[in-house]
């Protein structure tokens, strides 16, 4: 019997823990409360906000993705051309825009409001995933098939409220965008509240207490991820949509870096492994490896920062200042972590990865 059969066969209400769940998966959603009520609240400058995103959650979960793709010498040989290629001609596409000046940089900036709010909103639908994988209710079950509507609906309102009422500026550059109708957006609601109340009722009618209890805990993400995306996409219309945006990134880092540990814990769980020397070692049980973790990824996210300053030396004086360098290194890494994330997370399609985040946690 394989792993993913074997979780399947033994239910679980949580992915690791009630803690450790609680903190990634749930409470993480207080970094876009937190940001709102420094930025509208306290006055806090989007830039102290955004720098300390940075530092904190951003940096560290791009940070991830390499330990796991570029710390493991067997996803080299498996699809080199997804992991080097590519990345290199998405860094060469944002290098050049840039040189195209304003217009090459509002481009770059348009994309990444929308394929950061997607790759955001499949983040929370694999974690959603997950939780309904474990909790071993059948997928033609209604009820478990409402939910990813729900999910995505109520996200896709969030972000058209915001391209109707603005800020439609990020970093201080305004980004392409319709205007949706207010017909529009009220309809789409509707239907969000039609099916969320729909899934509600069957699930006050769940009979069996065990898939109620996990399908309550679902319900309660999906109202996270809600959040997630409200705050900054509706409620922070009155500040700039650079503080928006690393609010909801900030969040999004916590979980990533959540997953990811979880990962790693799982696929080394057998011990050092001679491929990845580093990543599996770093792995193992112990708060002491769990600092090195935690510094491994903070060293590899301060390796960009050295690509930045040291760009910006050997072109000092010309228009290629340190912001230009900081833009162009952050968004060539941001863009080349989406990509990849959508190569390397595929629970249908890649048994090892379901395996290794399906199965019992490391105790």
């Amino acid at each position: 019997m394989t792993a993913v059969s074997r979780a399947a066969a033994a239910p679980r209400l949580w992915i690791v823990s009630p803690r450790f769940d609680g903190w990634f998966f749930f409470a993480s959603v207080a970094a876009v409360v937190l940001a709102w009520l420094a930025s509208a609240g306290l006055g806090v400058a989007g830039f102290l906000i955004l720098a300390t995103v940075a530092v904190v959650s951003n940096g560290p979960h791009l940070a991830s993705t390499w330990t796991r793709v570029y710390m493991d010498r067997r996803e080299w040989r498996t699809r080199p051309i997804h992991i080097f290629v590519i990345p290199a001609a998405i860094a060469a596409t944002v290098f050049g825009l840039k040189l195209q000046g304003f217009e090459g940089t509002r481009i770059l900036l348009s994309v990444l409001l929308y394929w950061a709010t997607w790759h955001f909103l499949s983040q929370n639908w694999g974690l959603l995933r997950i939780y309904q994988k474990r909790s071993g209710e059948p997928d033609r079950s209604l009820a478990l098939r409402l939910e990813k509507p729900v999910l995505f609906l109520s996200v896709a309102w969030c972000l058209l409220h915001r391209l109707r009422t603005g800020p439609h500026a990020l970093f201080g550059v305004e980004v392409y965008h319709l205007r949706p109708t207010l017909l529009t957006l009220n309809g789409l609601l509707a239907v969000v509240a039609l099916l969320g109340g729909l899934l509600i009722g069957l699930r006050l009618r769940e009979p069996d207490p065990e898939r109620r209890r996990s399908a309550w805990l679902r319900l309660g993400f999906i109202a996270c991820a809600f959040i997630g995306f409200y705050v900054p996409f509706v409620l922070m219309t009155s500040v700039d949509g650079t503080t928006a945006f690393a609010a909801a990134a900030c969040w999004h880092g916590f979980q990533y870096i959540g997953i990811v540990r979880f990962y790693h814990r799982n696929a080394w769980r057998g011990g050092v492994h001679p491929d990845a020397r580093i990543v599996s070692w770093v792995s193992q049980p112990g708060a002491g490896r769990l600092v090195l973790y935690g510094l491994l990824l903070l060293a590899l996210a301060g390796a960009g920062y050295l690509v930045i300053f040291t760009g910006s030396y050997f072109t000092r004086g010309s228009s290629w200042t340190i912001e230009t360098w900081g833009a162009a290194t952050w968004l060539s890494l941001t863009f080349s972590h989406y990509w990849l994330d959508g190569v390397i997370w595929k629970l249908r399609r890649d048994r090892q990865v379901a395996a290794r985040l399906l199965i019992e946690p490391a105790r």
